[in-house]
């Protein structure tokens, strides 16, 4: 299996960043100084696998015959973007702190705009 790796520097997904100096946070869009302080979010997307199988009702042939011709129908890169993918976002202090909160308290509904957030030690 290939893995895939994308690169998102700003809203645009411009992976030009990196040449030009320039960076912006891919959440609010606020540019990112040179030598200044920002946060990488490393996302793996992998399917899910719990190792039941489903007994298969009916002609296994025919099945599998059903399975190929929708396979034949979709985009590979699609296809394999369901199994796997990667990507980096670039974000900012307020930007990360809001992200690391939702992904913490996800249950709680969305995540709350803190009016001031933590001090940025950089």
């Amino acid at each position: 299996m290939e893995k895939r790796r994308r690169r998102i520097g700003n809203r645009e997904g411009n992976p030009e960043e990196r040449t030009t100096g320039q960076r912006s946070c891919f959440r609010c869009g606020k540019e990112l100084r040179p030598g200044g302080l920002f946060y990488l979010f490393q996302i793996k997307v992998i399917s899910g696998f719990d190792e039941i199988l489903m007994e298969p009702t009916g002609e296994i042939d025919q099945q599998l015959h059903q399975l190929l011709e929708q396979v034949q129908h979709c985009d590979p890169k699609e296809l394999e973007r369901e199994v796997y993918e990667e990507m980096t976002l670039i974000v900012c202090k307020g930007c990360r702190d809001r992200l690391v909160d939702d992904l913490r308290y996800s249950r709680e509904g969305p995540f709350q705009i803190r009016k001031d957030p933590e001090p940025t030690l950089h």
